[in-house]
């Protein structure tokens, strides 16, 4: 049967991990798939992350103190975060929503809602990976933050307070501790923070092609190509791409960066931004290993063990989606982070990029669509997506089979956007 002819119990814009693991958990119960998505697999956010499984990640990039960083941010001196000035103009409604966000009591409530979720992160990542033979890519091997100096460790103890209060586990590490775990790094790291309940996924990007090629085993229908709109439909919705139209029960849109683009259609208003992140690999010398993730707090990179060789992973730059890659920052860190690690030559010609979906607090947009009950959203979980893409398929099945969610998501509502 022609897509155009058959319908669908749920159709599925977006094959990036969020999409696929809707797609897998509504097969669970027994219902009809379609994936929308253009089908290129690095392009997705969900390939190039430091595949992290975090037990810690539960801050929105919207903190206290972090308005008096702006204009650094804005001017590219801050290696961690930068802002594209030419994008500034779109992320204007992003921007005003986030200077809101960045206040204390906002961060705590966004941190308390966030952690039901991240902690079942690794977990449910285990459980989906066993039902596609997935399971030795992933590790628990903690996840280790480092610090140059006492002053920087102790710019860390509002989150460590907040961290403490939501009983996530950590060690605070010295020099000698930092190299028991590590001892190929190099000895500039005074201090550490170690979480001994996070893990990490040794190639992200093979684990999500385990995860699609799983879902068509299953029955799911793979369109290849851009969703250009969602329509309505009689009894349920439909998504066109190109000049194909592929109806659903329900459509989810799990579109990751582009999520916005797509609401606007039915004219739900978003204020998203893409957190775009670049990363490349290196060799190893033979003898030389790293053990798990680590973050350089000073740095403002990561260093991630990926089959043998290390990812180097820039920080946060805020931009629109489609704008040109800037390799300013990947190119900025990697001598710094060869101080750390002795890595060799690079693996890939010019660095990767992905966009990620940002929302001004930090919190993902999952629920239900107020004016069109057989659309949901599922998008905007920033630099957690990955990590959470299974607990994310879990509540929208839930939500499609109109059954009550496994975790608490009124936080997560659309309706704090419009939406």
């Amino acid at each position: 049967m022609d897509l155009l002819e058959k319908r669908f119990d749920v159709v599925v814009v977006g094959g990036g991990i969020v999409g696929l693991s809707v797609a897998l958990e509504v097969q669970s119960h027994g219902l009809s798939a379609a994936i929308v998505d253009p089908g290129v697999v690095t392009d997705r956010a969900s390939y190039g992350n430091a595949g992290v499984l975090s037990r810690g990640s539960i801050f929105p990039m919207a903190a206290p103190g972090i308005r008096s960083r702006l204009p650094r941010y804005a001017l590219g001196r801050d290696i961690a975060v930068r802002a594209r000035l030419r994008s500034l103009p779109h992320l204007l409604p992003w921007l005003t929503r986030f200077l809101v966000a960045a206040e204390e009591g906002a961060w705590r409530r966004a941190a308390a809602a966030l952690d039901p979720m991240v902690a079942q992160a690794f977990d449910r990542h285990v459980a989906m990976a066993e039902l596609v033979g997935g399971r030795h890519l992933i590790k628990r091997n903690g996840w280790l933050r480092l610090y140059r100096n006492a002053e920087e460790l102790a710019g860390s103890r509002l989150e460590r307070e907040v961290l403490a209060q939501q009983r996530v586990s950590f060690h605070c590490l010295d020099e000698d501790e930092i190299r028991q775990l590590e001892p190929h790094l190099a000895h500039r790291f005074t201090h550490g923070i170690f979480f001994p309940d996070t893990g990490s996924v040794e190639s992200p990007g093979e684990l999500v092609e385990l995860y699609r090629a799983a879902a068509e085993a299953r029955g799911a229908a793979f369109v290849a190509g851009a969703a250009d709109a969602i329509i309505e439909a009689e009894g349920g919705m439909a998504v066109r791409a190109g000049n194909r139209r592929i109806e659903g029960r329900h459509v989810v849109l799990a579109a990751g960066a582009r999520s916005a683009t797509l609401a606007a259609t039915l004219g739900y208003r978003f204020p998203l931004a893409a957190e775009r992140g670049y990363h490349r690999h290196f060799e190893l010398p033979d003898g030389v290993e790293l053990r798990r993730p680590v973050y350089d707090a000073a740095g403002g990179y990561v260093l991630s063990p990926m089959n043998g060789k290390v990812r180097l992973l820039s920080g946060v730059e805020l931009a629109r989606p489609d704008d040109p890659p800037d390799h300013v920052q990947i190119e900025a860190v990697e001598p710094d982070a060869r101080r750390t690690l002795a890595f060799t030559q690079p693996v890939e010609d010019t660095p990767w990029l992905g966009s990620r979906p940002s929302t001004p607090d930090g919190l993902p947009v999952i629920g239900r669509a107020a004016r069109h009950p057989h659309l949901v959203f599922a998008f905007g979980h920033g630099h957690i997506g990955f990590a959470n893409g299974p607990a994310t398929g879990a509540i929208v099945a839930s939500l499609v089979a109109s059954q009550k969610p496994p975790l608490p998501v009124e936080a997560f509502s659309p309706a704090r956007f419009g939406g």
